[in-house]
C-alpha cells in the first residue's frame, strides 16, 4: 500500500473511515451539529458486502425491506445486484463494518479513495462521480430500476465522456509503484 494512503479518512463533518484489511470501519459521532452518513441506493455487479453494526443503530435498506441494524441484529448480508442504501440517524453515533465477498476484493478500498479525492469532495460534479463508479463496481439506482440502463450510463459517462474530458481517478491501485 503507498505510503500517502492514510488508514482513516474523514468523509464528512462527524463522519470518518478507517481502512482495515479487506475491511472498511465507518465512525459517526452522532453529535447534533455533525452530518448524518447517507448512501444512496446503489447495486454491485462483481461483489456481495456485508454490513455489521458494532455501535449504536444504522437503517439499512435492502430492496424494498428496511431493516434498522443494531449490534444485537448480526451481520447484513447484501446479495450482488441488490439495490441498497445506508443511512444514519440524527444525533445517534454509530460504528459499523462493512467488507466485500470475495474477501480480496480490493476495488472496495480504491473505491473509497477516489470517490473521497475526487474535486468537490462528495458534492462533485456527475461525472467524476461515475469515473469512480466505473472503476468501483458501484452503479445507482434510477427511480424505475433497469439495471442494464444504470450500467450502460455509468459506462457511457464514467468510461468514456470522462476520461475524454480530461477526467481522471486519482488511485488506480493499492500496491505500490
Amino acid at each position: 500500500m503507498p505510503d500517502d494512503y492514510p488508514d482513516t479518512v474523514n468523509m464528512a463533518s462527524g463522519i470518518a473511515v478507517t481502512f482495515e484489511p479487506q475491511l472498511r470501519v465507518a465512525k459517526i459521532s452522532g453529535k447534533q451539529e455533525d452530518d448524518i452518513l447517507y448512501v444512496p441506493t446503489h447495486w454491485h455487479e462483481y461483489h456481495d458486502e456485508i454490513i455489521a453494526v458494532r455501535e449504536g443503530k444504522l437503517k439499512v435498506t435492502l430492496g424494498s425491506e428496511v431493516k434498522i441494524c443494531t449490534p444485537e441484529t448480526g451481520d447484513v448480508f447484501i446479495p450482488r445486484g441488490v439495490p441498497h442504501s445506508l443511512e444514519s440517524f440524527k444525533g445517534v453515533s454509530c460504528v459499523f463494518t462493512e467488507s466485500t465477498n470475495p474477501k480480496d476484493f480490493d476495488t472496495k478500498e480504491v473505491f473509497f479513495r477516489n470517490l473521497l479525492a475526487m474535486p468537490g469532495g462528495l458534492s462533485a460534479s456527475l461525472l467524476p462521480a461515475m469515473q469512480v463508479y466505473y472503476y468501483g463496481d458501484i452503479y445507482p439506482v434510477f427511480p424505475i430500476h433497469f439495471s442494464w440502463l444504470e450500467k450502460a450510463f455509468v459506462i457511457v459517462l464514467g468510461g468514456y465522456l470522462a476520461p475524454l474530458l480530461g477526467y481522471r481517478v486519482r488511485y488506480g491501485t493499492l500496491k505500490k509503484a
